[in-house]
C-alpha cells in the first residue's frame, strides 16, 4: 500500500472550496482516508466526478508505476469500509441522523464509482455473471433476428436472372424509366422515394448477355434529383428508345 493516495492541503490553506484533504494546521497524515471521507461529506453528488479525478491525477503524478485501477481499488475499499462501519452504529443515539446521512451520501458515491468501474472491482461475481448472461441473451436474440431476416432475403435470391439481349441494356433501362412516369387516373402507378432503388432492382434481377450488370453502370441514369442531375448523370440516347408505353384502349361494355 502506498504512503499517500490523496492530495493534502497545504499549511495555512483556509480555502473552504478546495478539493485537497486535511486541515490548515497539523493533522495526522496516516489517517488520510478519514479526511477524504470528510471531504466527500462536504461535496454534493454533482461534484463526485471532479473530486475523484482531482485526486486520481495527483496519485498518477506522484508515482511512476501508479495506475487508475490501483487508485480505484483503494478508494472503493475506503468507501465500503466506511459504509460497513456506519451500518454498525447504534441507531438510538443523538448522532443517528447524521450517521444515516453519511451512509446515504457514501452509497451515492459508491454508485458513482460503479458507473466508472472498468475492472468490475466493485461488483460481486454473481452480479458480473448475471450481466454477462443478460448480454448473451440479447446477442442471441439479435443473431436470431438477423438469421430470420437473412432467410427471408434469400427467398428473393435467384440463380436464374432475367437475361437482356446483347446491346439492349439501355432499352430495358428506358422501359423502367417510362414505367416510373405512368399514372392511373391522377395517381402515380409506381413510386420510389430513392431513384437508386430502380438501379438496384435492375442489377439484382437482370443480366446482359449472361453477364452481371454493375451498379455504377446503371446509377448514372438514376440521379438523386431528376430535376437537377449532376454532371455524372446521363439520359437514355434516342437510338435506344425503341418502345413507348401507352394506355390501353378501353373496350366498350
Amino acid at each position: 500500500m502506498r504512503e499517500q493516495y490523496f492530495k493534502h492541503r497545504s499549511p495555512f490553506d483556509f480555502n473552504k472550496d478546495t478539493n485537497d484533504i486535511g486541515r490548515p494546521f497539523f493533522w495526522n497524515k496516516k489517517v488520510e482516508d478519514n479526511h477524504f471521507l470528510n471531504l466527500l461529506y462536504r461535496k454534493n453528488e454533482q461534484e463526485f466526478d471532479e473530486v475523484y479525478k482531482y485526486h486520481l491525477q495527483f496519485f498518477l503524478s506522484e508515482y511512476d508505476d501508479a495506475t487508475e485501477q490501483e487508485f480505484f481499488r483503494y478508494v472503493w475499499e475506503v468507501i465500503q469500509d466506511a459504509i460497513a462501519q456506519l451500518r454498525q452504529k447504534d441507531r438510538y443515539t443523538s448522532s443517528h441522523a447524521q450517521n444515516f446521512r453519511y451512509k446515504f451520501h457514501l452509497n451515492r458515491f459508491a454508485e458513482y464509482l460503479q458507473s466508472i468501474d472498468q475492472w468490475n472491482l466493485g461488483r460481486t461475481q454473481a452480479e458480473i455473471i448475471a450481466e454477462k448472461e443478460g448480454q448473451i441473451k440479447i446477442l442471441k436474440e439479435q443473431l436470431q433476428r438477423l438469421l430470420d431476416e437473412r432467410r427471408e432475403a434469400e427467398k428473393l435470391d435467384t440463380d436464374y436472372p432475367i437475361n437482356i439481349a446483347s446491346g439492349h441494356f439501355l432499352t430495358v433501362v428506358d422501359l423502367f424509366k417510362k414505367i416510373e412516369t405512368l399514372k392511373v387516373g391522377d395517381k402515380e402507378l409506381v413510386f420510389s422515394q430513392m431513384p437508386i432503388t430502380w438501379a438496384k432492382l435492375i442489377c439484382r434481377y437482370f443480366q446482359e448477355d449472361g453477364e452481371p450488370i454493375k451498379l455504377d453502370r446503371v446509377r448514372r441514369y438514376y440521379p438523386r434529383d431528376a430535376g437537377n442531375p449532376s454532371g455524372r448523370s446521363s439520359a437514355i440516347p434516342s437510338e435506344n428508345q425503341h418502345f413507348n408505353i401507352v394506355p390501353a384502349k378501353r373496350r366498350a361494355s
